[in-house]
């Protein structure tokens, strides 16, 4: 598992902890065959007013590729799931499953670890 810090950006309207810590949970397929990066929080956060443990990241921009996003500071997409469901690497994702919600910055927390 790889432990971050990720900084979100533009986050007046977000009452929770910034940088939030966060633990990486594995790869998912998105749409159009984008890979995310599951993270889980430490604690429960409430983007757009609705708890959450769980956060799927992609590189924001186009020439980063999932593996700089896991083991590098890069920037990232932030997305949440439209549903209660736990991620699962196995499924793809559609766009119907995804709320885009922010932009951010997602850094190693001393490394990676375990």
């Amino acid at each position: 598992m790889h432990n971050h810090l990720l900084e979100i950006y533009d986050a007046e309207e977000f009452a929770g902890p910034n940088p939030i810590s966060v633990t990486g949970l594995g790869i998912i397929k998105g749409p159009e065959n984008t890979h995310y990066y599951v993270i889980e929080t430490s604690d429960k956060i409430q983007p757009n007013g609705r708890p959450i443990t769980q956060l799927a990241l992609r590189a924001h921009y186009g020439g980063d590729h999932i593996d700089q996003v896991k083991e590098s500071v890069c920037t990232v997409g932030i997305a949440i799931m439209k549903s209660d469901c736990k991620l699962d690497a196995g499924k793809v994702y559609g766009f119907d499953d995804f709320i885009f919600w922010k932009v951010g910055k997602l850094h190693p927390k001393n490394g990676i670890e375990k």
